[in-house]
């Protein structure tokens, strides 16, 4: 695991200096947008939003450890100072923007863990996604989830 975690820091700093060098407007040009990038509300884990928010999701993976969990509700920001995140990022976690997280290249499985350190279930988390309250968003769900009308394109091709 130390060996996997040296070899990408290794390849994070290799990506960071090609970056910096004008690499950006290529990797741009080779990942066009995606069809799903136009529905509404979805932000899709692919390798882009992996690699946007490794840092972020290797906080929340930490989160597994009761000695982890207890260290960052003990000083949450000393304990974030421990992984790069971009300030967009931290400001999420700390404010538990939970769709921004995901915006920022959270997985939802990682950063699920944060919520269960609050003690939130899936139904809040979701509920705050939404817009909606914890009563709200479970009824929507029983009632056969998020109606299509409106919700297939921000283009408008509802």
């Amino acid at each position: 695991m130390a060996q996997d975690d040296a070899e990408h820091d290794a390849l994070q700093g290799d990506l960071k200096n090609a970056n910096n060098s004008g690499v950006d407007s290529v990797r741009e040009k080779s990942n066009p947008q995606k069809d799903y990038d136009d529905i509404p509300g979805t932000y899709v884990f692919d390798g882009k939003r992996c690699r946007q928010g490794y840092h972020m999701n290797k906080f929340c993976k930490t989160l597994d450890s009761a000695e982890n969990r207890a260290r960052f509700k003990a000083d949450p920001a000393a304990y974030l100072d421990q992984f790069p995140m971009t300030a967009e990022q931290r400001q999420a976690i700390e404010q538990r923007e939970w769709l921004e997280m995901l915006k920022l290249g959270g997985n939802i499985y990682y950063t699920f863990k944060l919520a269960i350190v609050d003690q939130l279930s899936m139904q809040h988390v979701g509920g705050e996604m939404s817009g909606m309250t914890v009563d709200e968003f479970r009824q929507m769900m029983i009632d056969g989830g998020r109606r299509l009308d409106g919700n297939r394109s921000i283009g408008g091709d509802n």
